[in-house]
């Protein structure tokens, strides 16, 4: 990922979160085929990124959440991975934890991520020298210390119909409503790890860049690396994952486990 590529993201993100949050507390919810919601934001914001991508990158692939938007790169191995609203639901119901976001992927490596949350007016981004930055101040995952009361695993709101936490766990679990929010307070400190359930690769890419290029580590539960190159190619995650500082992973890994 070149400079350039990074300031025009940063612009294209804000530029697509203002239109997202002209919708917002307006919008009425259809149900897509696998049970979650679409809004006409979803809709326009992707159109829009497209355009935008299509135009400045035209050698590159583009993945994205609606649509079944898949287009092969003309060139090289690069993915745009586009999700136009992370957060519907949040989006849907008025919380603010909801953004924009775009990852950039190739089979082998996680070149770049970026994440806007217009309510709350934070950017998250990578820069072309593997630095991860939010807003304009340079972030890293915090030190492994999990097992204190103040420690904090955010996930998914279903958490508990399949996982059983150790009751010897002290710290907090919080779930936000945005899978890549969550990711992203991962790779700026303010959380220790995530668990994340078997979604999709626009539900992962950007986050996962800035916390792979914070020294951090994508891992099954099974403790397998998660792989960007099935990733891309199946679409979705092949099992629940934990995402954090390599330490604080392998901790969560014996306090969250099946039932």
């Amino acid at each position: 990922m070149e400079n350039y590529e990074s300031d025009v993201m940063k612009e294209l993100l804000i530029a697509a979160g203002h239109r997202a949050k002209a919708y917002f507390r307006k919008v009425t919810p259809s149900w897509k085929a696998n049970h979650t919601y679409i809004t006409q934001a979803d809709i326009e914001v992707q159109a829009f990124l497209t355009d935008e991508l299509e135009r400045l990158f035209p050698n590159d692939g583009i993945i994205g959440e609606e649509c079944e938007l898949a287009k092969a790169p003309r060139q090289g191995d690069r993915y745009w991975v586009i999700d136009p609203i992370d957060g519907t639901a949040s989006f849907v119901r008025g919380f603010p934890e909801w953004g924009v976001a775009v990852g950039l992927l190739t089979p082998t490596q996680a070149l770049g991520g970026f994440f806007y949350l217009p309510c709350t007016n934070d950017l998250f981004y990578t820069l072309p020298d593997g630095s991860v930055w939010h807003n304009e101040e340079r972030v890293a995952l915090a030190p492994p210390e999990p097992d204190g009361r103040e420690a904090v695993l955010l996930a998914g709101a279903r958490l508990h119909r399949h996982f059983r936490v150790d009751p010897a766990y002290r710290g907090k679990i919080r779930s936000l409503g945005s899978t890549i929010a969550h990711i992203c307070y991962v790779a700026c400190g303010s959380a220790d790890a995530a668990f994340v359930n078997r979604v999709a690769v626009w539900d992962l890419a950007a986050g996962l860049a800035m916390v792979l290029l914070n020294g951090g580590v994508a891992e099954y539960i099974d403790g397998t690396p998660v792989s960007l190159a099935d990733l891309l190619e199946t679409g979705n995650a092949a099992q629940e994952m934990f995402i954090g500082h390599p330490d604080a992973v392998a901790y969560y890994r014996t306090r969250i486990m099946p039932f």
